[in-house]
């Protein structure tokens, strides 16, 4: 373990009082940093669920910038042994495919993304279903000036997204078609960062997607999203917030959030392993029929008539009636 220590940077351990008496150990291998209010602190959220039941737990934060760092860690703790699961997510499928099949005894969990090697478990999220949800809210918000007085009432919203990526795309393509359920002729302006940690170009490109026109902005932009969120304030405009609860953030704009149950299924992921009931070398997802994604409302800011207008559309998914875009074919 000592060799492991000089490789691995912002180690954080939680949990620790409990080892004596569980041996169930999971350590997540990261590709950015805690701090971000949104996908790393929702997965924390996971971790420290699993600490309090005894699970010793290990968080590696390394620079969003520096993938051979990403790769050395999980090198590192697949070397070691001492892990009874290691956990990596976004940015990592290269670094797992190849480690993963040097050390076929080491039970890995690859959350939002998907590996298909038979010590692996994979799990997705339905962000596209999620997404639908709050293109129906952003179509509603933008057209209603009654309940929503800071839109301009025409059918204009924007989505502004760290990459293009199939992941990112599947948020887009649910968005689209949540909003033009309630707003055929709904305007959607999809603007690309470039990357998911540049705060101040999410901020930038937030204004000019506003001054165009704007009433409603969808953050689907990981850490940078802070910035999204609060160049929708500065515009006095609404936005809507991803991943964790971001409604208290700028609680005047943004009305909701659409959050991914990260946590909630690392946490279930360890419980089932513990249980020998994880399937490995196959994808879980996690949707809206099983409370992976869901829209968190600002109650402040969204009626109850528009909360029920929004939860009939969420029924029609979760029982087949309506079949949400996907950009996973």
């Amino acid at each position: 373990m000592a060799g492991l220590a000089a490789g691995i940077v912002s180690v954080m351990l939680l949990g620790g009082a409990a080892l004596a008496e569980d041996k169930f150990s999971a350590v997540y291998v990261m590709s950015d940093n805690l701090g971000d209010m949104g996908f790393n602190d929702n997965a924390k959220t996971g971790f420290d669920r699993a600490a309090k039941d005894g699970v010793k737990v290990k968080l590696l934060q390394a620079s969003p910038t520096d993938p051979q760092l990403w790769r050395q860690n999980l090198e590192a703790v697949s070397n070691s042994g001492d892990w009874s699961v290691i956990f990596t997510g976004p940015n990592m499928h290269d670094n797992l495919a190849a480690v993963a099949p040097q050390h076929p005894e080491q039970k890995y969990v690859f959350f939002d993304d998907e590996l298909a090697l038979p010590n692996v478990l994979s799990v997705k999220y339905a962000q596209n279903e999620g997404s639908y949800l709050a293109g129906v809210l952003a179509a509603i918000a933008a057209t209603d000036k009654t309940d929503f007085p800071l839109s301009s009432g025409e059918p204009k919203i924007a989505v502004v997204a760290g990459m293009d990526l199939p992941v990112i795309q599947d948020f887009i393509l649910g968005f689209k078609q949540g909003a033009a359920t309630i707003a055929p002729d709904v305007q959607v302006q999809v603007i690309f960062i470039g990357n998911f940690n540049d705060a101040q170009k999410a901020y930038d490109l937030t204004k000019t997607a506003i001054e165009n026109g704007a009433n409603v902005v969808y953050n689907v932009a990981g850490p940078a999203g802070l910035g999204i969120l609060k160049g929708a304030a500065d515009s006095n405009k609404y936005a809507i917030g991803v991943d964790s609860d971001q409604n208290g953030l700028h609680p005047k704009n943004v009305i909701a959030s659409m959050t991914k149950q990260i946590g909630n299924s690392i946490y279930d992921s360890i419980e089932q392993i513990r249980a020998g009931k994880a399937e490995f070398g196959k994808l879980k997802i996690y949707g809206l029929a099983n409370e992976g994604v869901g829209l968190i409302y600002n109650d402040a800011l969204v009626p109850a008539a528009v909360k029920a207008k929004v939860d009939e559309a969420k029924a029609k998914v979760v029982d087949g009636q309506l079949k949400v875009d996907t950009a996973f074919k």
